[in-house]
């Protein structure tokens, strides 16, 4: 063998043995290799969502009926309302009235019934139609039209049910306008007509109380 072949050998030999060798490396470094590691776990975090529940009770009167009433006349009822079933604050509660039987009692927004609300700090005494207010009575509705209630719900401000667990004692009257007409003379039929020939003889109506309580805002937590 001349020494060129010699050196061509032991080049090819070493260039084996290289690529022997990078080829265990990059089996070293491509493959499966140790690694640091570390966890760390937080909580349990518990998370509920609350309740809102608005109850009339314990004491409700405002199923017992005013029969024959006339122009002057007052009806007042006791509806207790509260939260205590409640775990979340309401924005707002409002008043409804569903007419069951309709007549110019709930439609005429003039000589129809109109509805104002007050609240007692503690528990009224007497029945219907007489109450009387022990505590301190604040206004939570001024005087309004029944047919305005029914045709839209109206907001009872500032009441403790907005408060989860909250008890309002509310005093609602009815009040039959003294300017409401009636003459059979001029229209004999009962209960019709408009303006001067209205008739407000032998209405009826029957109403529903309809109480919406809305929770609060969304807020962070």
């Amino acid at each position: 063998m001349t020494r060129a072949q010699r050196r061509r050998s032991t080049l090819k030999k070493l260039f084996a043995s290289t690529a022997l060798v990078g080829g265990a490396l990059s089996l070293a470094f491509g493959g499966a290799f140790a690694t640091f590691t570390d966890t760390v776990s937080a909580g349990p975090q518990t998370i509920s969502s609350g309740k809102i529940i608005i109850a009339t009770g314990p004491t409700n009167t405002a199923g017992t009926a005013a029969t024959a009433i006339v122009p002057g006349d007052t009806i007042t009822r006791e509806i207790d309302l509260n939260s205590t079933g409640a775990t979340a604050n309401d924005a707002s509660i409002t008043l409804g009235f569903t007419a069951n039987t309709s007549s110019l009692l709930n439609t005429d927004a003039t000589n129809g019934l109109h509805l104002s609300v007050s609240e007692c700090s503690v528990a009224p005494t007497g029945a219907p139609p007489t109450y009387t207010c022990g505590g301190t009575a604040t206004q939570v509705l001024a005087s309004t039209p029944v047919a305005n209630v029914v045709t839209a719900p109206v907001a009872l401000p500032a009441l403790k049910s907005l408060t989860a667990g909250g008890k309002d004692y509310l005093l609602f009257t009815l009040t039959f306008p003294a300017t409401a007409p009636g003459n059979l003379a001029v229209n004999p039929t009962a209960c019709s007509g408009t303006g001067a020939t209205e008739n407000m003889e032998g209405c009826t109506s029957v109403l529903t109380y309809n109480f919406l309580a809305t929770q609060r805002a969304g807020s962070a937590q």
